[in-house]
């Protein structure tokens, strides 16, 4: 059977837990599943060539705190990149192809683009999953600097960290070393669908929210929740026969609820249709 991520090679990398993802690669394989004429090439070109600028700016074995600061000289100032505080929750400020040619974004496409050009001048760079935001950083312990490509790259210590989520939620806020550790690559990827997702809910868009769907199926198939909102998803789309494995999966592993009696109600429903196709 055909794998339904066969367009995404470097996503089912992600699934099988190979090792050394790229995280810029399967965001704009994520940004096919609405523009599927997109280049992927062109937006590898478009990076590259952001790199290059940042890295003749760089002398060998330049300090971290130097790059970052070629980087966000190139994005912020030259190339105009900034986060969108006026349109948040439009979709194209989650889409790579988007956030690149629009240079606006949310916080954790822009760390998947500042991220990516790191990459390419040899500084690696980690996402950090805070509530409500998303940054990155680079180097561990007392030496870890915090990036918020949001905020134009400022460069944060744990403290800076605190007062800029402090901000965000409205509230005091202490952040522990765990919120503050570097996260892996399905945890950035399941963020940025699930950023995806609440936005196409919201706007009742559902035939852009299932492929979302879909990856977060896949990404997170120990999460009953993520089965069954595929599931539910395929039933609005008129798609019974894809809804079938995703709510029975749900169903054997949920408690018994009013919930469970409804979706179990759906899911016959769902058999005697596609029963009635063969």
């Amino acid at each position: 059977m055909r794998s339904p991520f066969a367009h995404s090679p470097e996503f089912q990398r992600l699934l099988k837990g190979e090792a050394e993802t790229d995280l810029f690669r399967i965001a704009l394989e994520i940004a096919r599943d609405l523009y599927p004429e997109l280049d992927l090439a062109h937006y590898e070109q478009v990076v590259s060539a952001l790199a290059s600028r940042v890295r003749e700016r760089c002398p060998a074995r330049d300090v971290p705190r130097s790059i970052l600061g070629q980087i966000n000289w190139v994005l912020y100032v030259e190339e105009g990149f900034e986060g969108d505080t006026d349109n948040y929750f439009d979709p194209r400020n989650s889409f790579l192809n988007e956030v690149i040619d629009r240079k606006r974004g949310i916080p954790i496409s822009l760390s998947v683009l500042y991220a990516a050009v790191a990459r390419r001048v040899g500084l690696a760079m980690r996402g950090v999953n805070l509530p409500a935001h998303f940054m990155l950083r680079v180097g561990t312990g007392a030496e870890a600097v915090f990036v918020d490509p949001f905020q134009g790259g400022a460069l944060l210590d744990r403290r800076g960290c605190e007062q800029r989520i402090t901000q965000v939620l409205g509230r005091p806020t202490t952040l522990s070393a765990a919120q503050l550790a570097p996260c892996n690559d399905e945890q950035v990827v399941a963020r940025m669908l699930r950023n995806l997702k609440l936005v196409y809910l919201r706007a009742d868009e559902h035939a852009s929210a299932l492929p979302i769907q879909r990856r977060l199926a896949a990404l997170r198939p120990g999460i009953l929740e993520e089965q069954r909102d595929l599931g539910m998803l395929c039933l609005r789309m008129d798609r019974p026969a894809e809804a079938i494995e995703p709510l029975q999966t749900y169903l054997n592993g949920a408690d018994e609820s009013e919930e469970a009696e409804s979706l179990r109600a759906l899911l016959r429903e769902a058999r005697r249709t596609v029963a009635l196709w063969n």
